[in-house]
């Protein structure tokens, strides 16, 4: 019973990776696991069959849940295109609204170099918005839902392989996305319709599609190893050393997402544009927000029991 709930609890993490703007690592906390899994990998070396297996059990869940997300949201993208991007947009302002509280500088913060912060967050926008627009330039007609890695080049292995890396640890800090840096830099599509493809079983027949599969899902697999294994503590170490600074640089990722999301996806809008869809995208929008929020709570909360039930736990057995 245990193994098929980490199963389903892995295809719930999977299904949140897939969508821009969820983070899998949030959706993890929300299940209770998310500190099990970042312990497991960090121990996998000291006890490798109970944390492997543990791990392939949420990891089959996850492979699940991503196939089963890139075939919904392929759909989504072809039948509400505009609303499935406001979904995303409005999700990133409840992710926006969720951060503004841990924002706050405490007195010591004001006193010390107060004026990085802003700056921090600043460069972080800007960074964010110049990739985005840089995109827009790079692909004369925006981003296609349709573009695929029809000949995956070695270049295209080497991105593929250090955005897999970035995107693994973003993942690892709840309220960041993965697939969400891959839509501002143009590779969200031809990710989503590379693994899409991979449940039409009669494309196995053709050869060549599966050495560009192969090209695909090898850097996606190093890269997420690399990161999980190797740079996952050094990163954790430095979000803890420089908390505040951390913050407003994801913050100012997060509020630049809401504009990139768009910028990239503007051909693509115009094109499918109608004042139906238009409101429709206000309902969906709306609903982004609702469900990033809703997640907070949840997860608020859940930090809060654990949180109590470690103080409790501290006071029944005091150390003597």
């Amino acid at each position: 019973m245990k193994t098929i709930l980490l199963f389903l609890k892995g295809i719930f993490i999977g299904i949140g990776n897939m969508i821009a703007g969820i983070s899998g690592g949030t959706v993890a906390f929300i299940l209770g696991i998310y500190e099990k899994m970042v312990d497991a990998f960090a121990s996998l070396t000291k006890k490798f069959w109970p944390n492997f297996l543990y791990l392939l059990k949420v990891g089959l869940g996850i492979i699940v849940g991503i196939f089963l997300a890139s075939k919904l949201l392929k759909l989504l993208f072809a039948v509400l295109f505009i609303e499935t991007i406001s979904l995303f947009a409005g999700i990133i302002i409840g992710g926006i609204v969720n951060d503004v509280p841990d924002l706050k500088l405490l007195p010591e913060e004001k006193e010390h170099h107060k004026e990085k912060y802003p700056i921090v967050f600043i460069i972080s926008f800007l960074v964010v918005i110049g990739l985005a627009i840089l995109n827009l330039f790079i692909n004369d007609q925006g981003a296609d839902i349709n573009a695929t890695f029809e000949t995956i080049k070695f270049k295209d292995m080497v991105i593929l392989f250090f955005l897999t890396i970035i995107g693994t640890l973003a993942m690892i800090f709840p309220g960041i996305s993965g697939s969400l840096i891959f839509m501002i830099v143009g590779l969200y599509y031809p990710v989503l319709n590379g693994i899409s493809a991979l449940i039409h079983f009669e494309n196995y027949k053709d050869s060549a599609f599966m050495i560009n599969e192969l090209k695909l899902f090898i850097p996606l697999i190093l890269g997420v190893l690399i990161s999980l294994l190797f740079l996952s503590k050094p990163i954790k170490w430095l979000f803890h050393k420089y908390h505040k600074v951390c913050l407003y640089m994801i913050s100012g990722f997060v509020f630049a997402s809401v504009f990139a999301v768009f910028i990239v996806n503007i051909h693509e809008i115009v094109k499918a544009y109608t004042w139906w869809h238009v409101l429709l995208s206000i309902v969906f929008l709306a609903f982004g927000v609702f469900l990033s929020i809703f997640l907070k709570k949840i997860s608020d909360k859940k930090k809060m029991k654990e949180e109590i039930a470690q103080e409790n736990k501290e006071n029944t057995n005091p150390v003597e």
